[in-house]
């Protein structure tokens, strides 16, 4: 299996493309399979010494998937094979048995192949093979062996950027339960770099996008005048303060604004001030299983807390738990000796400090709110 034509370089670019996206794995056995008149090819990722379930890449030459028997596959491609080394089907025989071996490729509808495993890291290795009814050649074996190095920094990139995006995935996840994010902006308001979700479902926040890019933009007047000239004083370093916008009343939302440089990375743009947004939260209901487990209150203790949390007094709190004000007045003695607060205030700062309130949600207030006091939303 010689290199034709510029197969060797499209090789290797579907290998860089499998770094950012899974789709390149496909391009690559589908091009190995192709050069090899292959009936398939496939790559399987492992953990070593894991029980999870093994995931398979397959492709056929024309880069379409095909069924594939994974227990039999298993049984071929297993983790006996020593890293880098090309093992045909005979060879494969003669680690276990050829019976079991032979049965394995008949359910595949094959009787040949080449495989070589690779061990990425302690934590994955992956194993490839061709798969298919003639005997491949040496020369399909010695491709395989060269393109070792580059298949295994391919995996070993991918796994760190599969590895990153999860962590963002679970930092944004966490991020939306204790605030709304954090842009990196220029001296005219254009997003640099930003980690956050949606900011636009929140009323007052408009993304607008420009051949410059996206730019952050702020429905009501007075508050994008104040942003403006943030921004020039943090620009011509006129402010070593942080600075604080109102964005909406309902639900609240705030924009912190601080002077920020760095000359650690090369950015698309300069940014001059890092905001951060930050939203009303509330203590949800299904969080009174947290305080009986952090705080040792009783269930009706509990749910006294949230209540009293999220704003009501005991008179209130005591209609929507159906109590008398005496009772829940017992109860609270009782929550601020065990939580050691000293009232209502103490007890709310205490919750919030414990990480037990979560952001309210946009879509709530997105349900007609028609006559409430918020900052209106305009079309920028």
């Amino acid at each position: 299996m010689a290199f034709p034509g510029n197969s060797e370089t499209a090789l290797l670019l579907s290998l860089q493309k499998a770094v950012v996206d899974k789709c390149g794995w496909t391009e690559f056995l589908a091009g190995i399979a192709g050069m090899a008149n292959a009936s398939f090819a496939v790559m399987i990722f492992e953990m070593p010494g894991s029980s999870d379930a093994l995931h398979i890449v397959n492709a056929m030459p024309n880069g379409q998937p095909v069924s594939i028997d994974s227990d039999a596959l298993g049984t071929i491609l297993s983790d006996q094979l020593r890293p880098e080394r090309i093992y045909s089907a005979s060879e494969l025989k003669d680690l276990g048995s050829g019976a079991e071996m032979d049965a394995a490729l008949d359910k595949l509808d094959t009787s040949s192949l080449q495989a070589m495993r690779v061990i990425v890291s302690d934590a994955l290795a992956v194993t490839i093979g061709i798969f298919g009814r003639v005997e491949f050649g040496a020369a399909d074996g010695a491709i395989l062996r060269r393109l070792f190095p580059y298949l295994k920094t391919s995996a070993q990139a991918a796994s760190i950027v599969a590895r990153e995006r999860f962590r963002a995935s679970v930092s944004a996840s966490v991020a939306g339960k204790t605030g709304l994010g954090w842009f990196l902006l220029d001296r005219s308001g254009f997003i640099v770099e930003a980690a956050t979700g949606r900011p636009d479902r929140w009323p007052g926040l408009r993304i607008l996008a420009s051949q410059k890019g996206d730019r952050m933009a702020i429905a009501d007047r007075a508050a994008e005048l104040a942003l403006t000239d943030i921004l020039d004083r943090c620009a011509t370093a006129d402010t070593e303060h942080s600075s604080a916008i109102r964005i909406s009343d309902v639900p609240i939302v705030h924009m912190h604004i601080s002077p920020f440089s760095t000359s650690e990375f090369a950015w698309h743009g300069k940014p001059v001030a890092i905001a951060t947004l930050h939203g009303e939260s509330r203590v949800p209901p299904e969080n009174a299983g947290m305080l009986v487990d952090l705080l040792g209150l009783l269930p009706s203790e509990a749910r006294l807390v949230n209540a009293l949390a999220n704003g009501a007094s005991l008179t209130e709190a005591a209609q929507q738990m159906g109590l008398t004000i005496e009772t829940v007045r017992n109860y609270s003695k009782k929550i601020f000796a065990k939580t050691g607060t000293r009232g209502q205030a103490d007890l709310v700062r205490y919750i919030l400090a414990n990480g037990l309130a979560e952001l309210e949600d946009p879509s709530f207030y997105a349900q007609g709110s028609e006559g409430q006091d918020s900052v209106s939303i305009s079309v920028i």
